[in-house]
């Protein structure tokens, strides 16, 4: 009886023991990156390398809408399709966010607040209706950004140039259909005017 005692007694130490290992072990373990947010991946990512991508092709731009081979170096030529490939990944990071969530709590976008902003919760809304059509366009954006990184390293100043023209419709289309949809109806007014009625 003594001896079956002093086992069981033993029984809630060596329990506690494990318990205090798993924890340890636990608590060794690395914290699991916080996923960004899309402003976060928008911001950090997406708009930079866009910016950088349309600096070359502004420098280089012609009469035509293509790049001016005379302005373009294979340097030149490299780093656009460095740009390329980056921005491709950007936009696929931003295809893959999983939630996707707008931004933390407490912050707001660039234009809320402001006639025909949206709000970050209006975002979220929008988003969180169709998350899987703002998933489409930033893979859209991918592929786009990859047809301009393979006219780069084939030094295709036509097809690089009217690809380097089109980001801005590209990323537009996402732009009023998530980011800032109250905007929509007016853009479209510009993008595609009425033709007048004749009065005769």
């Amino acid at each position: 009886m003594t001896r079956i005692f002093r086992f069981a007694s033993a029984l809630p130490l060596f329990a506690l023991t494990l318990s205090a290992c798993s924890g340890s072990e636990q608590a060794d373990q690395p914290a699991k990156p916080q996923q960004m947010t899309l402003n976060e991946v928008m911001r950090n990512e997406v708009d930079l390398r866009a910016d950088a991508v349309w600096e070359i092709g502004n420098a280089a731009i012609d009469d035509q809408a293509g790049l001016d081979p005379a302005k373009m170096t294979d340097a030149k030529w490299n780093e656009l399709a460095r740009h390329a490939t980056s921005l491709q990944q950007g936009a696929i990071h931003l295809a893959t966010l999983d939630p996707i969530i707008v931004v933390r709590n407490g912050e707001k976008i660039a234009d809320e607040g402001v006639p025909y902003g949206d709000s970050a919760v209006d975002v979220q809304a929008g988003i969180d209706r169709n998350p899987q059509g703002l998933r489409d366009m930033a893979n859209g954006l991918a592929s786009h950004m990859a047809e301009l990184a393979m006219a780069a390293r084939a030094h295709d100043g036509v097809k690089a140039g009217a690809l380097i023209s089109q980001i801005d419709g590209v990323c537009e289309d996402c732009h009023l259909s998530y980011w800032y949809p109250s905007q929509k109806e007016l853009v479209d007014q510009f993008r595609d005017p009425r033709p007048e009625t004749s009065n005769h």
